[in-house]
């Protein structure tokens, strides 16, 4: 084969495959569009996968070189299958879990979700073909292989899907007045603009809950949630809720305890 032979048929494929890209994001946009489904997520990745294999597979059979290469691999098939099978053990368990996590599903995009065995809680954002992509509530994005999400224990709590809930606990001294501070925190948190109600009957109950998490070594911990629509309201509000709180405490008396340091200075004796 020539070389400008060879050229085209390179650009002749890269072309395919860029409309392949293009037509594969333009279907699956569209779909995604009406519904916002996992498997579709999924499905997308791997077909992406599998046009770029094709694509590489195709251009590698165009050099002389590589398939001498494939053949004398081919010779010794036992070899290949155990260098593949110890190369591509991992990837093969990450995309066989995605593709379990796929079928079961047993979260969905959008849905908040706690993996108590690796500590992290978030929103589902993604599963590509190795990985789970999870938002956590301080805004990062974890990057988990789909056969560590498919050996955790994974609790789904999506309460609301238009609900984002964060805690919020805040510690007072022993000398001050409880009933007093779990008001103040309890009016504080329902009177921010961003903070939602929750309750599916609206004349019961609180807006908001305030309880004793814990007697601590210092000082009494206070707990709450603070619900928001979305998770950039959610900073935002327990921000300027946690603001709020400091001054309010101040006002009504309410103080919050934090370690002292006592420097004892020894004096030599004349």
């Amino acid at each position: 084969m020539n070389v400008n032979h060879l050229i085209i048929s390179i650009a002749v494929i890269i072309l395919l495959w860029s409309a392949g890209m293009f037509a594969l994001n333009k279907i699956f946009g569209m779909i995604l569009k009406r519904k916002e489904q996992i498997h579709i997520k999924f499905l997308r990745s791997i077909s992406k996968v599998i046009l770029s294999v094709i694509a590489c597979i195709s251009v590698s059979g165009l050099f002389t070189t590589t398939k001498a290469l494939s053949a004398t691999l081919l010779t010794s098939s036992s070899l290949l299958v155990a260098i593949v099978g110890f190369a591509a053990q991992q990837v093969l368990a990450d995309v066989i879990s995605g593709v379990m996590l796929s079928w079961s599903r047993p979260f969905n995009l959008g849905e908040k979700v706690n993996i108590s065995t690796l500590g992290i809680s978030g929103i589902v954002e993604d599963l590509t073909v190795r990985h789970t992509v999870i938002r956590t509530y301080h805004n990062s994005r974890m990057i988990i292989p789909n056969s560590v999400i498919n050996k955790a224990i994974v609790e789904n709590s999506n309460y609301n899907n238009d609900y984002i809930g964060n805690y919020m606990e805040i510690s007072i001294s022993y000398e001050s007045d409880l009933d007093k501070a779990i008001e103040v925190m309890r009016e504080t948190i329902e009177s921010y603009p961003l903070v939602v109600d929750v309750r599916q009957d609206k004349e019961t109950g609180n807006k908001v809950n305030v309880s004793v998490k814990e007697l601590g070594a210092s000082g009494i911990v206070l707990k709450s949630t603070v619900w928001t629509k979305n998770i950039d309201d959610n900073f935002t509000a327990c921000s300027d809720i946690r603001r709020l709180l400091k001054r309010n405490f101040e006002a009504e008396g309410i103080s919050i305890p934090y370690p002292h340091v006592h420097v004892v200075e020894d004096k030599p004796e004349d």
